[in-house]
């Protein structure tokens, strides 16, 4: 083997483990990736959990603080709507009691008196028709009848009226 061959055969050797260790080089930096991702997955789950758990912490501490003021406001509501209906069954006995008041102030002042009704019978049925109606007279509610002015004046003192027929 001459000295050229000898060199070649050296330098191929030299390249070759060369070779040799950029493959294990290679091979490390593979390792080292895998591992750093590993890490770095680890760490981001880590944080995301954290995040997590804290944020679903707070956001069910804050349901909870939601759901007492819901209740709180669930019982006013409550409340209010028991007073409201004592209240209100107060005032619809109070105006049942204020009609009742106005339909019988009603009948004591503009109905036509009661007391009038046997003597008006008697003479519808002598077959005296005539028209009967309610007058105000010093602010007093009296029984009236239609007369005709014209044939006043009868009578002993000449206070009756010939009532006008229906």
């Amino acid at each position: 083997m001459t000295p050229d061959e000898k060199k070649l055969y050296a330098l191929m050797a030299v390249a070759e483990q060369q070779q040799n260790l950029v493959n294990q080089a290679v091979k490390e930096l593979q390792i080292t990736e895998e591992r750093i991702q590993k890490i770095i997955a680890g760490q981001t789950h880590s944080t995301v959990s954290k995040s997590l758990n804290t944020g679903l912490q707070e956001g069910t501490a804050e349901l909870i603080k939601t759901a007492k003021a819901l209740g709180r406001l669930n019982n006013s509501i409550d409340s209010v709507i028991h007073q409201w209906s004592w209240k209100l069954i107060a005032i619809v006995l109070g105006a049942f009691a204020i009609l009742m008041l106005a339909m019988t102030w009603l009948f004591v002042f503009y109905i036509k008196p009661l007391g009038n009704i046997p003597q008006i019978e008697s003479l519808r049925q002598q077959g005296i028709q005539f028209d009967i109606g309610s007058c105000k007279v010093d602010g007093e509610s009296k029984t009236c009848v239609r007369v005709m002015k014209k044939q006043c004046g009868y009578g002993k003192n000449g206070d009756f009226c010939v009532i006008d027929p229906k």
